[in-house]
């Protein structure tokens, strides 16, 4: 594996955001509609609480590589007591809802982290693919909403075991986040989990290991 001077590894995550261009993508199966469409379809009055929903697919290629992103999610039935909701109060969501953003490269061989400037094109294109296609035509229902985008990064060779934001992957998605997370209509709040990143609706309090975005 090419080593990454501690140098340019800080002067990359720093610029980080500053004037990035994501790659032009494409969908590669449903649109994020067909989530609504699912949805839609249950039946309210079973006992199951949650169903699973398309995962959705989309390709982009950068100079060194083709990437597949797959977005997997699913839905919470929510239930409500009209006794206990303030008068006048909007009325919640029917629906709330989970998805985790996993992309890598076409092909057997391992993809290694050895260019800074490629890896944050395409975080940025895999920000753009949830931001402005995901969340955008989401965001307009108002009888579901969601409430949870999951990321994990993948390791290097010898990081198994590190914390997620120790690895050289995990610093460089965890500023991403500090930096453009705030690009999610309303407010939303990072947590720092093992190996993963969660972004949850809402400000959170009462941990140290998340973030206000």
């Amino acid at each position: 594996m090419k080593h990454i001077p501690l140098f340019e590894e800080y002067i990359a995550i720093n610029e980080i955001g500053e004037g990035t261009t994501p790659f032009k993508w494409k969908r590669t199966g449903d649109k994020p509609v067909a989530w609504a469409t699912a949805m839609s379809s249950i039946d309210r009055t079973d006992g199951q609480q949650t169903h699973g929903l398309p995962t959705l697919s989309y390709e982009f290629s950068s100079d060194k590589a083709t990437y597949v992103v797959k977005i997997g999610g699913y839905s919470e039935k929510q239930t409500y007591i009209p006794a206990f909701m303030k008068p006048g109060a909007k009325k919640p969501a029917d629906f709330h809802v989970k998805f985790a953003v996993s992309f890598d490269v076409v092909g057997s061989e391992k993809e290694q982290m050895t260019n800074f400037g490629e890896q944050f094109r395409v975080i940025s294109t895999v920000s753009d693919i949830v931001i402005n296609d995901v969340m955008k035509e989401l965001q307009d229902y108002e009888w579901f909403k969601v409430k949870e985008i999951h990321l994990a990064p993948k390791l290097e060779d010898g990081e198994e075991g590190k914390p997620i934001a120790q690895t050289k992957r995990g610093r460089l998605y965890l500023e991403y986040i500090k930096k453009q997370g705030r690009r999610l209509d309303g407010y939303w709040t990072a947590f720092i989990e093992k190996d993963t990143f969660i972004l949850k609706d809402g400000k959170w309090s009462g941990t140290d290991k998340m973030i206000q975005l």
